[in-house]
């Protein structure tokens, strides 16, 4: 789980500290919720944004769901493809989140680099009509893309073998990458495969992942078929 009630108690208090527009609503055994206003400031390409956003903030309990965001006053338009339809706010893939706080989520940070950033990136797409840091797909693609980003690899294609490989294959830098460039491991994508191997929790992160990648091209293959 990641927040039992004590252990989310001090974040809390940290989280009202630095955001002290905001106040808990709800605190039981399954729910913590927060609601209020922040204010964003952010600069980046000469590109300034200082706005005050209204939300909603939910923090399971006792549960590995992760906290979530759900806007609600409406600022972010409706056909923003980062947008769901209950108003919660897209923020990132899961995979990507569960990997950045492995050691712990912390809220302080995790609403500076992606409740934030959200925002920012919102206002800027609305701008100029590009995402200043990039984006991802939703749904499996958008998984595979995150692997993408943290193996260092080329395409999705790419990404899904080192997947494979990191779920199957013990580690042995003299083996060849199995990116298929004919280069040993150690010297193509060992040193980003490494981190996988090396923490049990990312690795089963990745194998749960791969289980399901594999399972629904297995129901795309089968619907093709039939």
């Amino acid at each position: 789980m990641i927040f039992t009630n004590e252990s989310v108690k001090p974040q809390i208090a940290q989280l009202l500290n630095e955001y002290s527009d905001l106040t808990v609503v709800q605190s039981d055994s399954l729910t913590v919720r927060l609601n209020g206003q922040i204010l964003v400031y952010r600069i980046y390409n000469d590109f300034t944004l200082r706005k005050t956003y209204a939300l909603d903030i939910v923090i399971p309990i006792n549960s590995d769901e992760l906290p979530y965001v759900i806007d609600i006053d409406r600022q972010i338009k409706p056909s923003y493809h980062h947008y769901y339809s209950n108003n919660k706010l897209c923020l990132d893939t899961d995979s990507n989140i569960r990997i950045r706080f492995i050691d712990g989520l912390n809220l302080v940070t995790w609403m500076s680099e992606y409740v934030e950033m959200y925002y920012f990136s919102y206002e800027y797409y609305q701008r100029f009509g590009i995402f200043p840091f990039g984006e991802r797909s939703h749904g499996l693609e958008g998984v595979i893309q995150t692997y993408q980003d943290l193996l260092m690899a080329k395409d999705l294609k790419e990404t899904f073998l080192l997947l494979k490989f990191i779920k199957n294959k013990v580690y042995r830098g003299h083996h060849l990458c199995p990116c298929g460039n004919g280069k040993l491991l150690r010297n193509c994508h060992g040193q980003v495969m490494l981190r996988f191997y090396k923490d049990a929790r990312i690795k089963k992160i990745v194998i749960d992942d791969i289980n399901t990648i594999e399972r629904e091209l297995a129901k795309i293959n089968e619907s093709k078929r039939n």
